[in-house]
C-alpha cells in the first residue's frame, strides 16, 4: 500500500483543515464525527496489524522449535540406528493395537516380554519361521 490507515485519515483530516470546513455547522459536526471515527478505527486497525505480526513471528518460532523437539525425539534416533545398521521392527500389541518399534536384540531375547509403551500391557511374540520344524519320524521297516 502506498499509504497506511493512519496515513489516509491524516490525510483527510489535512483536506478538511485546507477547505476551511466549519466544525460548528450541522453538516461539519457529522463530518467532524465521523473524522474522528475514522481516525480512531484507524488506530485500532494498525494496533491489530502489530500484534497479528507478532503473533505470526511468535508462532513461527513455535513451529521451527517444535520441528526441533520432533527431530531430537524421533529423527536423530532412527539416524543414529540407521547409522550403527541395527534393525528395528514393528510390534504390535495385541491388548490395545498400538505399534511400536523394537530393536533386534530386544525382539530376539526370549526370557523378557516385551511391554506396550501405549497401555503397559506386557506381551510375548512369536517370531515367524524361527522354530525349527521337527522332522516327521517314518517307520521304516527292512522286508
Amino acid at each position: 500500500m502506498a499509504m497506511d490507515l493512519n496515513a489516509k485519515a491524516a490525510y483527510i483530516r489535512g483536506l478538511m483543515t485546507g477547505m476551511e470546513f466549519d466544525p460548528a455547522s450541522k453538516n461539519g459536526k457529522v463530518i467532524a464525527a465521523m473524522m474522528d471515527l475514522l481516525e480512531e478505527m484507524a488506530a485500532t486497525v494498525t494496533e491489530h496489524d502489530n500484534a497479528l505480526d507478532q503473533v505470526y513471528d511468535e508462532l513461527e518460532t513455535l513451529d521451527q522449535d517444535l520441528d526441533d523437539v520432533v527431530a531430537d525425539l524421533y529423527g536423530d534416533d532412527e539416524e543414529e540406528d540407521e547409522e550403527e545398521g541395527e534393525d528395528l521392527y514393528e510390534v504390535t500389541c495385541p491388548n490395545c493395537g498400538a505399534v511400536s518399534t523394537v530393536d533386534e536384540e530386544t525382539l530376539l531375547d526370549q526370557e523378557s516380554e516385551l511391554v506396550c509403551p501405549n497401555c503397559g500391557a506386557a506381551f510375548d511374540i512369536e517370531l515367524e519361521g524361527t522354530e525349527e520344524e521337527a522332522p516327521e519320524e517314518t517307520d521304516h521297516q527292512d522286508q
